[in-house]
């Protein structure tokens, strides 16, 4: 028995071992990508100050407020523009190209390369292979939102934002009749909005909290979550790797186009949900959680008239993480079941 354990313990290390000598490459590469793109952008943020900010807003046509999944008022904060980066398509991008690549791996990759064979040739069971590596994969997932977190946290720490702040006029009376007659004079300051305004600099991470980036990390990991658990599905369906990531690649950027076209569409809003991105809005999660963390955990929006305005940030991330779980049963079930071909 003892023996039969340990040489179950070798396999497992070994397998494990594999794939992350496989990955580690790409992971880095991500990694350093992720880091980079993340304390860029904010130090990008810090370099326009709000009221610079909000005159090029005013400049953008008033149909572009329907590509955006926040108000735009919010959006011209420092807060509202950093937790921006979150829905750039070039971090997301980065993730679901780790989910994506680890994902279409599980199984059509290693019949291509002829090594599934000698897998199964082992004391160890079809699950066991696809199960370890969906750990592996959804653990990478974990860490590139946690590198993006620590971009932006690195950003806010190291860089300094200019405030225009206009001189004060102290002293003005304001003066106030008591039912006595009595007169109270009291001071207070006035800013001068003809003078010269003075420029100061002072941290951005006092300016933004990166606690508040929760909201929008956790939406990215249900997203990368899905992505990884919808490729291994393909790829236990398939058996050429190329074959994989093109139908991947395809779903991928055919629902980043139908999200484009709901959100174009004011009189069809639910075409958004079309799209697997329609439950991806990190902004707009921050944003409802700005004052209260546990805004974050609406299910549904709805405006001040009680009409639908889209799904709450719990909602999205639920759905994203069972729809995950249900790909990485159908996939587990396929690879258990089907017919492997023989390498060629």
């Amino acid at each position: 028995m003892n023996d039969s354990l340990q040489g179950s313990s070798r396999l497992n290390s070994a397998l494990i071992r594999k794939y992350i000598n496989e990955s580690t490459l790409l992971f880095v590469g991500l990694v350093l990508g992720v880091l980079s793109f993340c304390y860029f952008r904010v130090r990008v943020v810090g370099k326009l100050d709000t009221a610079q900010f909000q005159q090029i807003m005013d400049l953008l046509p008033k149909d572009w407020r329907k590509f955006s999944s926040v108000d735009f008022d919010w959006l011209v904060s420092y807060l509202g523009r950093t937790s921006f980066t979150l829905d750039e398509p070039m971090l997301v991008l980065l993730v679901s190209a780790w989910a994506i690549v680890r994902g279409s791996d599980v199984v059509s990759g290693e019949l291509g390369r002829g090594t599934m064979e000698m897998f199964l040739a082992q004391p160890i069971s079809r699950a066991r292979i696809f199960l370890h590596h969906a750990m592996l994969t959804v653990v990478g997932v974990i860490v590139l939102v946690l590198v993006a977190w620590l971009g932006m946290s690195i950003g806010l720490w190291t860089t300094n934002v200019e405030e225009t702040r206009y001189p004060e006029i102290l002293g003005v009376p304001i003066t106030f009749v008591g039912p006595k007659t009595a007169v109270v004079a009291e001071l207070f300051g006035m800013p001068a909005g003809f003078l010269q305004p003075k420029m100061t600099e002072v941290p951005m991470s006092s300016e933004v909290d990166a606690i508040m980036f929760l909201p929008g990390l956790v939406n990215l990991f249900s997203l990368g979550f899905f992505l990884s658990a919808f490729s291994a599905m393909v790829s236990a369906m398939d058996s050429f790797r190329w074959r994989t990531l093109g139908i991947l690649s395809a779903f991928y950027f055919a629902n980043a186009g139908i999200k484009i076209l709901g959100m174009s569409l004011e009189e069809s809003p639910w075409v958004v949900y079309c799209s697997i991105f329609g439950l991806y809005s990190p902004a707009n999660s921050i944003e409802l959680a700005q004052h209260n963390l546990l805004d974050a955990l609406q299910w549904v929006r709805y405006d001040e008239a009680g009409a639908f305005v889209s799904s709450g940030p719990l909602l999205n991330n639920l759905a994203l993480i069972g729809l995950g779980v249900m790909c990485y049963l159908i996939g587990l079930k396929v690879f258990q079941k089907r017919d492997l071909p023989a390498p060629t």
